[in-house]
């Protein structure tokens, strides 16, 4: 514990010591002329915050204070007002924070810790090791998502929030949320709900506020009333070029005035910045179920007690830190240094490995399959993550340096590779770093000029403006994700057919992501879906109903989808799409594998038996199996084939598999000895960090997939490009139609691609299904297309148009008529997207359309797995509705009977 106490001695005291004597001499004292009150300054303008170095400020708050903490304008705006007796300041915000819970006491583990190992207690115990001795909250504005019959609540529980703040003798300042804004349409098809709407809420939100802080006699700092200037894009959270005018603003309320703004302020930014970087990697570390949870026993968490160090040995290097980078804080601010940043530190010697050539040679390809090196570390690869293609057939490799865990004080610096190849010979011939400074990117899809990235707490989105090859832009598109465990972060991106992304968390995750639909939360394992143009974000499978520790998500062409996991298996992901919270565990249809990565095969490139199969990276086995799904009932059962590839060598670590432009197979090959996050030394010296291939899987004597040109390419060639085999052609043709052309423009393209339809063509139902999926990727309603495709001959095509039925329910004037059409349907795995549709409907009566698809017809495991979520996940909606008299079964009591029983 000694170590510790290092990061509760006084800034002012660490400065003093350090700072030459002389520099006090013409110090000038300032009087404040004024009455304090509470430490407050209250002068004729209003309170002012009056701090010197026997302070310590402790901001909480949701999103706006985590990203205006990381950005430092307002903190560097303090540290220059009170340079002359400086403060401490931490931070304890987190994204999702209401009044009614903080993150960093009821994230998993961190209050109580496990199995003996404490974790930092309670909110009150973390304020008295930090000797707090003012709080700057800003709180509010994720509650008034609640409505107006959410005041009283919320006004009772600021009360006991500020109750428990003001202990000890600490000041309060509360900070009033800003006002709710339209979002900036920067997309097309961006359709973002007017949160203006909420203002109205959001008013009684804040007086409830300021009554709770005149009550306790606190500073209460009113951004709501009156406030006009606009500092959001998505409506609801301040913009990153907004950071410094927010900062201005906010600090002037305060009474910190600064007439020049930021001049010459940058370098004292660049050094509370650090210092944030520091802190923040000690109070809100990744791996805290190693730290602190129920992993905390295990080899990854307390090392060889000899050159070894464990995970909290090196935490508790971070507070001497984070006091040296307080004390330049300080000097900068006065002018006696320059701001100290850490630097990328020497990778350790490279550990023994094959060549790439020796490791082909370990390779046991299936017959008739060749495999050949794209790319390696001669390429700048090491531990590859995931890879993905742009429109220009460019491949972009997540590498990671940092996994599994930064150093003290270290400064991430894992890069995304893009790699060419310019002459098609299945080799990479130009290595690009697109971006750099990531911190263990595990997850990467590309959408026409964007890349998505996975990263820690971030999804971020890439651009490259220039055409350059690297990326100029970096938004953080949604933050909040959970980093308990780093090899179970968010992962796997995929897009489906119809443009929704989904991604992966593991058990020791918690995620609760702010969004302008309310929060988000995913709670352990389970699988996320992001609708892009509406930042709809649903959390599926949440606290473990399925897979521990998932690692890849596929669809077939019909939209049907498989979830794999690390540790479970694979699952039937489809009858998972409601966003439930009652946990029901969703059945397994493959047996437990190591798997990472799942691809279906699919193009002219690979012989007619096996298009349609999947391939599943084996990470444990060194195998990259295969098997194929037939129908049963409503899902499909699930049988093995011969792997397409194995090998002897016991360092060839699938984790990815993709299907790529040229219709190969590409394999991701982490290339380690070490392969279990938790049961290998934190700092085992055999982790490799120098090497990382890809390999490229090809099918001898067949011709490889003709490559169309997507990027600059007229609508008629992309609209062409619906009918190809390739999926890689098809979803690209998505994207840039959707990228290049107005929702109202987009679904005539689509009605006119399927005017010239052959009836008697085998794939007209195919060809439908991705008509009516380019509509749904741009949020291009198209009621027409959709009831065209309802009524296909083909019943996966049926099922599909069900679920897009329910995607737009609330653009569509008849959405239910056509739910009761699917629920009706012949075919059971049309009725089980009928009633997935209707389980994400809240209209009281679609429960009763999906009671119809139950108690009508024979219904299956997944068919009920469905229906059980669908009246739990409905039941506010449906049971209200029943109880005022407002839905009624009629006669039918079967149905009736059916939804009270899951009830």
């Amino acid at each position: 514990m000694a170590k510790r106490k290092t990061g509760l001695v006084s800034a002012r005291q660490l400065w003093l010591n350090r700072v030459p004597q002389h520099f006090f001499r013409n110090m000038k004292v300032v009087s404040c002329l004024c009455l304090l009150v509470g430490g407050l300054c209250l002068a004729a303008a209003g309170p002012k915050l009056d701090l010197n170095g026997e302070d310590v400020v402790v901001f909480l708050g949701s999103t706006d204070m985590v990203r205006a903490q990381r950005s430092g304008h307002l903190e560097t705006l303090l540290a220059w007002r009170f340079k002359n007796d400086p403060p401490r300041f931490r931070d304890l915000s987190w994204e999702a924070d209401t009044v009614f819970a903080l993150g960093t006491e009821t994230d998993r583990w961190r209050s109580g810790g496990y199995r003996g190992v404490k974790g930092l207690g309670s909110l009150e115990a973390q304020l008295a090791r930090l000797k707090a001795t003012v709080v700057i909250v800003q709180l509010g504005k994720n509650e008034a998502f609640a409505g107006a019959t959410g005041v009283d609540a919320f006004g009772q529980a600021a009360d006991r929030l500020f109750t428990r703040l003001l202990g000890e003798g600490r000041r309060l300042v509360v900070i009033s949320p800003t006002p709710f804004e339209q979002a900036i349409n920067e997309n097309n098809g961006q359709l973002l709900p007017d949160l203006r709407e909420r203002n109205a809420d959001l008013d009684r939100y804040v007086d409830a506020l300021r009554s709770r802080a005149e009550k306790h006699g606190a500073m209460f700092v009113d951004l709501f009333t009156g406030a006009k200037a606009a500092f959001t894009r998505n409506g609801q959270h301040v913009a990153p070029d907004q950071q410094a005018a927010f900062a201005l603003h906010l600090a002037s309320a305060l009474g910190v005035e600064r007439p020049g703004g930021f001049a010459g302020l940058e370098p004292l930014r660049v050094a509370v910045r650090e210092k944030h970087r520091l802190w923040y990697d000690y109070w809100r570390p990744a791996n805290w179920k190693c730290l602190f949870g129920d992993d905390n026993r295990r080899v990854f968490s307390i090392g060889n007690g000899q050159n070894v160090p464990s995970i909290r040995d090196e935490r508790d290097r971070l507070p001497a830190l984070v006091d040296a980078a307080e004390v330049n804080v300080a000097a900068v601010a006065n002018g006696l240094a320059k701001p100290r940043i850490a630097q990328q530190p020497p990778l350790p010697p490279p550990t023994p490995a094959l060549s790439p050539e020796e490791e082909r040679k370990a390779f046991q390809p299936a017959d008739g399959l060749a495999v050949n090196l794209f790319a390696s570390e001669a390429n700048g690869l090491a531990n590859p993550l995931a890879m993905r293609w742009d429109a220009r057939g460019r491949m972009y490799v997540a590498c990671t340096w940092s996994y599994p865990h930064l150093k003290p004080g270290e400064i991430p610096n894992d890069k995304i590779i893009q790699l060419t190849d310019a002459d098609g010979d299945g080799q990479a011939d130009r290595a690009t770093v697109y971006a750099d400074g990531l911190n263990i990117p595990t997850g990467l899809e590309t959408a026409g000029d964007t890349l998505f990235v996975g990263q820690g707490t971030e999804l971020l989105m890439l651009r490259d403006l220039d055409d350059d090859g690297q990326a100029d832009e970096r938004q953080v598109l949604l933050s909040g994700f959970g980093t308990g465990d780093t090899h179970q972060a968010i992962n796997s991106f995929t897009w489906s057919p119809d443009g929704e992304l989904f991604f992966c968390q593991g058990d020791g995750i918690e995620s609760r992501v702010e969004t302008p639909w309310g929060v988000s939360s995913l709670y352990q394992a389970g699988v996320y879906r992001l609708r892009p143009h509406r930042l709809q974000l649903h959390g599926l499978l949440d606290d473990f109903m399925g897979p521990g520790n998932p690692w890849g998500v596929v669809f077939d062409d019909w939209g049907q989808s498989l979830v794999v996991d690390g540790a479970g298996g694979v699952s039937f992901l489809t009858p998972a799409r409601i966003p439930a919270k009652h946990r029901l565990r969703l059945d397994r249809i493959g047996k437990p594998g190591g798997y990472c990565g799942v691809e279906m095969i699919n193009g002219r490139h690979w012989p007619e038996p096996m298009r349609g199969q999947f391939v599943l990276n084996d990470f444990k086995s060194n195998t990259v199996r295969r098997f194929e799904l037939s129908p049963d009932g409503s899902g499909y059962r699930l049988d093995w084939k011969e792997p397409v590839l194995k090998s002897s060598h016991r360092n060839f670590r699938p984790v990815d598999i993709r299907i790529g432009p040229d219709g190969a197979i590409y394999i991701a090959d982490f290339y380690n000895t070490i392969i279990c996050h938790q049961d290998d030394y934190f700092r085992d010296p055999t982790r490799d960090l120098h090497h990382g291939r890809i390999w490229r899987l090809t099918v001898k004597d067949r011709p490889l997939a003709p490559r169309p040109t997507i990027e600059g390419a007229d609508w008629t060639e992309l609209v062409e490009q619906l009918k190809s085999p390739e999926r890689w052609a098809r979803q690209q043709a998505k994207f840039q139609l959707a990228r290049y052309h107005p929702p109202i423009q987009l679904a005539n393209l689509a009605l006119r691609f399927v005017d010239g339809l052959e009836r008697d063509d085998p794939m007209h139902d195919r060809h439908l299904l991705e008509a009516l999926a380019l509509c749904a990727m741009a949020e291009a309603v198209e009621p027409r297309l959709l009831e065209r495709v309802l009524r296909a001959d083909d019943h996966r095509a049926r099922a599909f148009a069900a679920r897009i039925a329910g995607r737009w329910h609330d653009r569509l004037a008849n959405a239910p008529a056509l739910l009761k059409i699917a629920a009706d349907d012949a075919h059971p795995l049309v009725r089980l997207e009928a009633v997935l549709a209707c389980g994400q409907v809240p209209q009281a009566n679609c429960i009763r359309l999906a009671a119809l698809a139950v108690t009508n017809h024979p219904r299956d495991k997944w068919i009920e797995y469905a229906f059980t979520q669908a009246v739990r996940h409905q039941q506010p909606v449906w049971m209200a509705a029943l109880m005022g008299g407002e839905l009624d079964f009629g006669q039918d009591l079967r149905a009736l009977s059916a939804v009270l029983e899951k009830g």
